[in-house]
C-alpha cells in the first residue's frame, strides 16, 4: 500500500506543443530533487483500434502525471519543489484545466509500472469513477468482493492497481479535486487492451454495472502508455 499523487493536465491537443517533451524535461529535473524511494510516471493518451461496446465517456486527458511512494510524508515534504515543476507546465500551449488529488494505492496485483521492481513501460486502461457514493464503503466493499473477481478473469492484464480516497492533500497544484475511486488495468501491449476489451469476461464487467451500489457522477476511459521515469 502507498500513495499516489495524481496531477491531470486537459485542454485541447490541437493546440498543444510538445506537451510530452516539456513535461520530461521538467519531471526529470524535479526527480533530482525528491527522494530516490518515489516513482515518477507519465501517462499519455494513445489510440486503439475497435469501439468499446460500453457508452462511457472517454477522458480528454493531456497528460496524467504521477508520482508513487510508499510514504505519504516522503510526497508531502516536497510539495513546494512539485508545485514549481508543474506551475510551468500548467501554463503551456493547449492545457486549460490542470487537477490534482492524492490516492492511497494498493497494488491488486503485482506488476504495475509505479512498482520498480516492474517493467517501466506499460499500456494503462484507467478508469475513473468521480462519484459520489451514497455508501463510499459500501460501494468499495461490493467493488472488492464482486466486480474485482470478473477483472481478475479478464485475459491479458499484467496488473491491477486500486486507487481511493485518502486524507492527504495534495500540494497546490491546479485544482484539488477528488475522486470516488481509479481503477488502473495494466497491459504489456495495446493489443492484449483490444484483446481483453472484445473478451466474454469483459462483457460480465459490463453487466455488473447494474449492479454497483447508488452512485452519481461521471465514469470516463481512457487507455494511455505508461512509462516511469529512471
Amino acid at each position: 500500500m502507498g500513495v499516489s499523487l495524481f496531477i491531470h493536465l486537459h485542454g485541447k491537443p490541437i493546440e498543444t506543443t510538445n506537451l510530452e517533451v516539456s513535461a520530461e524535461r521538467n519531471l526529470r529535473q524535479l526527480k533530482s530533487r525528491l527522494d530516490s524511494s518515489i516513482s515518477i510516471l507519465t501517462h499519455t493518451p494513445i489510440a486503439v483500434s475497435g469501439q468499446d461496446p460500453l457508452p462511457v465517456a472517454q477522458d480528454a486527458r493531456l497528460l496524467l502525471c504521477q508520482l508513487y511512494s510508499s510514504d505519504s510524508a516522503a510526497l508531502t515534504s516536497v510539495g513546494t519543489a512539485i508545485t514549481e515543476c508543474f506551475s510551468q507546465l500548467a501554463a503551456a500551449n493547449g492545457v486549460n484545466d490542470v487537477q490534482s488529488h492524492v490516492m492511497a494505492t494498493e497494488w491488486l496485483k503485482s506488476g504495475s509500472p509505479e512498482d520498480i521492481r516492474s517493467p517501466a513501460e506499460a499500456v494503462s486502461f484507467f478508469v475513473q469513477y468521480d462519484g459520489p457514493a451514497e455508501n463510499p464503503a459500501a460501494f468499495h466493499a461490493y467493488y472488492r468482493s464482486h466486480h474485482v473477481p470478473i477483472v481478475f478473469r479478464m485475459p491479458g492484464i499484467r496488473s491491477v492497481s486500486y486507487h481511493r480516497p485518502t486524507t492527504v492533500k495534495p500540494p497546490s497544484v491546479g485544482r484539488a479535486v477528488e475522486r470516488l475511486q481509479i481503477v488502473q488495468a495494466v497491459f504489456d501491449s495495446a493489443d492484449d487492451f483490444v484483446k481483453m476489451r472484445e473478451s466474454a469476461e469483459r462483457k460480465e464487467g459490463l453487466r455488473d454495472f447494474d449492479n454497483y451500489p447508488k452512485f452519481e457522477g461521471a465514469v470516463t476511459h481512457q487507455v494511455m502508455r505508461s512509462r516511469r521515469l529512471d
